[in-house]
């Protein structure tokens, strides 16, 4: 047997494997076609409110605030970060600016993923973050199913998540949908 010929069979036989495994994951009910096909969380689409899960916060201030405090009152951009994370220092400038600038019309929230109050605070300092944060202690991102960090929900006075953005958001599309939460 050839060099080529053990070549070919290699590939085929990595083929068939591929094959089935496809096969016995999808027959197992395991992915489903209509996910893996689906436009990613930032697409362009038509996104269906749902209940913001509530929580309690314990502040980097000290205080504690729970999200059912501003139902009825004011909405809610819930922003989750780390101070290791790239995107998220990306991201920060953005944050701080608008929150600063919207902030008596929408309460800003961080919630701090997987990390050191001491780095946190370090990353809250260096780019003038001055909204409210926390850490995640009581498995706040779990509840919201966040997929990653950043990741940011809008959520309305009725306590209604209206949109979701999955990684690093400029400020226009910050502004664009911090706005859009204002006028409700």
């Amino acid at each position: 047997m050839t060099q080529r010929d053990r070549n070919l069979l290699l590939i085929l036989g990595l083929g068939a494997v591929a094959s089935i495994a496809a096969a016995i994951i999808i027959w197992a009910g395991q992915a489903d076609i209509s996910e893996l096909t689906a436009p990613p969380v930032n697409a362009t689409r038509t996104f269906v409110p749902t209940k913001a899960p509530d929580f309690e916060l314990a502040l980097f201030s000290g205080k504690t605030i729970k999200l059912s405090d501003f139902r009825g009152k004011k909405p809610v951009v819930l922003n989750f970060w780390a101070s290791w994370c790239p995107p998220c220092r990306e991201e920060a400038p953005a944050l701080s600016k608008i929150a600063k600038d919207l902030g008596d019309r929408v309460e800003f929230i961080g919630v701090a993923v997987n990390d050191s109050r001491e780095n946190a605070e370090k990353f809250m300092e260096e780019f003038d973050i001055t909204y409210e944060n926390g850490l995640d202690i009581s498995d706040i991102g779990p509840a919201y199913k966040i997929t990653g960090i950043p990741e940011t929900f809008w959520i309305d006075k009725n306590g209604q998540i209206i949109d979701r953005w999955i990684g690093a958001i400029d400020e226009a599309g910050l502004i664009s949908r911090t706005q859009r939460l204002i006028d409700g």
